[in-house]
């Protein structure tokens, strides 16, 4: 048992300490009682709000700590959120475009097809979401747009790559929309009737907060596919192995091979006609080919003049490329015209 008079000038810091402490009991004068009880008290209530504070401290620290570690979320309908992104902000993004814009389909070699795409951005909120949110709200974000995959016979191009927004408030139908153009051209040989599928990615990165500690926005990655057609594109070109131009005697059946090449990007008929020859002339012509993609083949014209035939005349065909898989997709027809004469001695 310790005694301690009444004044304070004979307090002793330390064997306080240990009487209030360690000694179950402690005899004390009047005066300095009330000082020691009245310091223990603060001590006590200091030493509680001290761990309180930092315990919130640790807290928030923790939860926002926790999402600095995760990757950026791919957004996609059947994903289970991060742990880490049930604390701050979470962005969200939304890429359409007019369905109308893709319906019809490209054409080899033809002018570009541009197609509006627009981005959609806005915020979800987790825990001391709502607060972030109050004071990053209006704080500029940049949504980066590529073109990670498309066909090797296309060529994609977007207007811009970094789109800017700003963080919106957290309001129902609070929506950041931007806009990219992306322009589609195939090459010559792009397959007829093939899909053209260009995978467009938009990523926006972690809003971080202070020093770059704390994770305030999660990032996120978006990918879809825009998907075109190809069109079928009928071309084709004739060749003459021996000229156009062949000697007909009267009476004297004579032909005159004509090649076709495919030039087209897809299986094509030709259709053959003899539009013009002489009257009383016999000419024939088979009435179609059929050429896969840069196939060549030959047919022959066959002539017959008439009995009384001399001098020179013209004989006039045409060839009419068709889509095999579709007859009713039709080219531009190519005339070809013959010279056949007899001059006899």
């Amino acid at each position: 048992m310790v005694y301690i008079n009444n004044s304070p000038d004979y307090f002793c810091f330390f064997q306080i300490i240990k009487d209030i402490f360690v000694t179950p009991n402690v005899f004390i004068g009047n005066g300095c009682y009330k000082i020691i009880q009245g310091r223990k008290a603060m001590n006590r209530t200091h030493i509680i709000s001290k761990y309180v504070a930092i315990g919130i401290v640790v807290l928030f620290i923790g939860t926002c700590i926790i999402p600095l570690t995760a990757t950026p979320l791919t957004n996609t309908e059947n994903d289970v959120p991060h742990p880490g992104s049930y604390f701050g902000l979470n962005s969200n993004i939304e890429i359409s475009w007019a369905a109308n814009q893709t319906e019809e389909p490209v054409i080899p070699r033809g002018p570009l097809r541009s197609v509006i795409l627009d981005v959609s951005f806005w915020v979800t909120w987790g825990i001391f979401g709502r607060a972030i949110n109050y004071i990053y709200r209006g704080v500029p974000i940049q949504l980066e747009v590529s073109v990670i995959d498309r066909p090797e016979w296309c060529v994609a191009t977007l207007s811009q790559g970094t789109l800017l927004c700003i963080i919106p408030p957290l309001k129902e139908n609070s929506h950041e929309i931007v806009h990219t153009w992306l322009s589609v051209s195939v090459a010559d040989d792009a397959p007829a009737f093939a899909l053209c599928p260009i995978t467009i990615q938009t990523t926006v990165k972690p809003l971080r907060g202070p020093f770059g500690f704390i994770t305030v926005m999660h990032g996120i990655t978006k990918v879809v596919n825009v998907t075109f057609s190809v069109a079928y594109k009928p071309l084709i070109q004739p060749f003459f192995p021996q000229t156009n131009l062949i000697e007909t005697p009267p009476l004297v059946q004579v032909e005159l091979p004509i090649g076709i090449k495919n030039l087209g990007n897809g299986r094509t008929i030709v259709a053959n006609e003899v539009v013009d020859y002489p009257e009383g002339w016999i000419v024939s012509l088979p009435t179609q080919l059929i050429l896969e993609v840069d196939e060549y083949k030959e047919m022959n014209l066959t002539i017959i003049a008439p009995s009384n035939f001399s001098d020179e005349e013209t004989i006039t065909v045409s060839f009419t490329p068709h889509s095999f898989d579709n007859y009713s997709l039709v080219g531009t027809i190519t005339y070809a015209s013959f010279l056949v004469y007899y001059r006899p001695l």
